[in-house]
């Protein structure tokens, strides 16, 4: 509907036309967006939609040419005077002489315009942008801050893997940060990339408190858009949380990131446009990955067994969403 919406603001539509482009602006908020813009830029343009004034005395001063040439004597047609050159400027002094057609042109140039700057503008605040990226990592980093917080009290990061059976899940990171007093509330829980910010709803004793089939209802909402780490098993089958690992090695071990996508779909996360993933490493910093895979090609988002589990040794890091179990 967007190539009517010039002939919308200039009342030239048909009927079932004219009814269908404001069926069209009602649900579309873009669309609304465009025609503000438009009508803005064809607003110069409207004076000249008005028929100009005439000079003073047209009326007489032609009746009185007319008589002039009746009562003049026949001559030929070489000795007719020349018509003055016509000047634009001496009607309706100031005025810019657009017609129809020049109208038309303009308002199709302004909506190319138009349409062009807000496909600029959703590249640059869209989910794969680089404004949307940093905004993530930021998020993340404070998380991390959280998880420093939790390390320096605990020695450890959260340790989901001693919940209890349902709530041992991956988002149970959240509220055990909120309830230990590192983490606010509010923190979003939501990538800046798919949405307005969103908070936690729930408390760790809320959670604990719930039967087993609310809480399976609740726990995707944990840690919404972000992933955490699924721990690993030794070769007893014992689990593990990942920041187990020594000091050395926290710079190259992923603990949190943008959640990956469904189950059994082998792409980036949908957080970002599947253009890629950011990572927490244990040691604070934030990485963009441009492929889930990490290292010597380790799955972030699943294990050796390529499974959403917990990862068969140290080495083999998995990410979890927020409903994924060790």
């Amino acid at each position: 509907m967007d190539e009517h919406l010039v002939g919308y603001l200039l009342d030239a539509l048909d009927e079932p036309t004219r009814r269908e482009v404001e069926a069209y602006l009602e649900r579309s908020p873009e669309a609304r967006e465009k025609l503000a813009l438009l009508k803005q830029g064809l607003e110069p343009l409207e004076a000249d939609l008005a028929s100009p004034a005439p000079p003073p005395l047209l009326v007489e001063r032609t009746l009185a040419k007319v008589a002039e040439a009746i009562c003049a004597p026949p001559t030929g047609i070489d000795d007719l005077p020349v018509a003055p050159p016509v000047s634009r400027g001496s009607v309706g002094a100031g005025r810019n002489w657009w017609h129809r057609a020049d109208l038309i042109i303009a308002a199709s140039i302004i909506l190319t315009i138009v349409g062009v700057g807000l496909t600029i503008l959703a590249q640059l605040r869209g989910p794969s942008s680089a404004a949307m990226i940093v905004e993530c990592r930021n998020n993340l980093r404070l998380f991390f801050g959280a998880l420093n917080a939790y390390r320096d009290t605990h020695g450890a990061f959260p340790d989901i893997t001693r919940e209890d059976e349902p709530r041992r899940v991956a988002g149970m990171v959240v509220p055990l940060l909120i309830d230990a007093g590192v983490l606010s509330p509010d923190a979003s829980t939501r990538c800046p990339g798919i949405g307005e910010p969103m908070g936690c709803q729930f408390s760790l004793a809320t959670l604990r408190g719930m039967s087993a089939d609310d809480f399976t209802k609740r726990a995707p909402s944990l840690s919404m858009a972000y992933a955490y780490s699924l721990g690993f098993r030794d070769r007893h089958g014992n689990l593990h949380i990942a920041s187990e690992a020594p000091s050395d090695a926290w710079s190259q071990l992923p603990i949190m990131s943008d959640r990956p996508p469904a189950e059994g779909v082998m792409r980036n996360s949908i957080n970002h446009g599947i253009s890629g993933q950011n990572v927490l490493f244990a040691d604070g910093h934030v990485r963009f990955l441009r492929q889930r895979t990490f290292g010597l090609g380790d799955d972030i988002f699943l294990n050796r067994d390529n499974q959403v589990a917990a990862g068969l040794d140290l080495s083999d890091v998995v990410l979890g969403y927020s409903s994924a179990r060790p």
